[in-house]
């Protein structure tokens, strides 16, 4: 199966990245390849850009796509992204730097529309799995049938920003003892009917009530806000002067780290306002670039309404 996914917000990546021949670059959410192809046209010849994903389909169906393309300055490294620095030296020189990084934080399409992996509720017979990966060990199944109704309600309520957190997770443990929940649909039906009546009417015409609590079991299974916070650094590291670093997110949690990363490394000192001299000596090492923040299109979001929540920030080493 074609691992589709629309490359969202491509023109205003390329604009920010600004890939000219002969840069080296870093794709750190390779998907459908759509920002990876693209900047490797653009620095030929005699750039390269280094690509990776986690999810194994992703890489093999590049693989493949790039039979016909025939690109030979792509190197693809089948990995995790916090892993970022370990990748490069395996692939580039120990001290290599980068003209520029860029992350997607979205699912892709073909991760959604994979009934093995159980992403989205609206595959109703698909199991609990959520991994990204094939080496990682814990699942949404497992999550959903052995942690207590306090460690639910709390990756709800963190990670879900779920108003009914603790509601659906007694619900959850409840239904349980009565047989174990191996599937979305199974579910999907027991947070339908956990979530108040009033809360459905209200969101039926805007979110299905499942959505959160999805988001926060996939956010746990795969530890995507630890990873997000790991690879900042690394990926700072990894740029040379004038460099440029572009992540688009897709829901406040993400975005709040990116957001809250892009603040810190923009200050010359971190130390509280109290203090009437600086004794931490931070010294800034990012520029932002986006003020505000880059939305998607109308037009794009028509086209692909999957990019209708993206945020894109940017910034450049100092």
């Amino acid at each position: 199966m074609p691992y589709r996914h629309t490359p969202v917000m491509l023109k205003e990546i390329l604009e920010y990245l600004q890939p000219k021949p002969g840069g080296n670059f870093i794709d750190c959410t390779l998907g459908g390849g759509g920002y990876t192809f693209a900047i490797a046209k653009e620095i030929m010849p005699g750039g390269k850009i280094l690509a990776m994903d986690l999810d194994e389909m992703a890489v093999k169906n590049f693989q493949t796509a790039n039979v016909g393309l025939r690109f030979n300055n792509i190197t693809v490294a089948h990995d995790n992204f916090k892993n970022l620095q370990k990748i490069v030296e395996k692939h580039f020189k120990a001290d290599a730097k980068f003209d520029g990084i860029v992350f997607d934080l979205g699912l892709s399409s073909a991760q959604l529309e994979d009934r093995a992996r159980g992403f989205s509720f609206n595959l109703a017979g698909a199991p609990l799995a959520m991994n990204f990966g094939d080496s990682i060990g814990e699942t949404a199944e497992n999550i959903i049938n052995s942690w207590s109704a306090e460690d639910l309600a709390k990756i709800f309520k963190d990670y879900g920003e779920e108003k009914f957190a603790y509601k659906i997770a007694l619900a959850i443990v409840s239904e349980r003892q009565l047989s174990r929940i191996v599937t979305t649909g199974k579910l999907v039906e027991i947070i339908v009917k956990a979530a108040p009546s009033a809360s459905w009417r209200r969101f039926q015409s805007k979110i299905h009530p499942a959505t959160k609590i999805f988001q926060a079991l996939r956010i746990a299974v795969n530890q995507e806000l630890e990873n997000l916070r790991a690879v900042l650094p690394q990926a700072n590291n990894l740029l040379k002067a004038g460099g440029k670093l572009v992540i688009i997110s897709y829901h406040s949690l993400e975005d709040r780290i990116v957001k809250q990363y892009f603040k810190q490394e923009s200050k010359n000192c971190l130390c509280p306002p109290v203090l009437p001299i600086c004794q931490c000596g931070h010294k800034a090492s990012l520029k932002i670039l986006t003020h505000p923040i880059l939305r998607p299109t109308e037009e794009e979001v028509l086209k692909n309404p999957r990019s209708r929540s993206a945020k894109l920030r940017a910034v450049e080493r100092i």
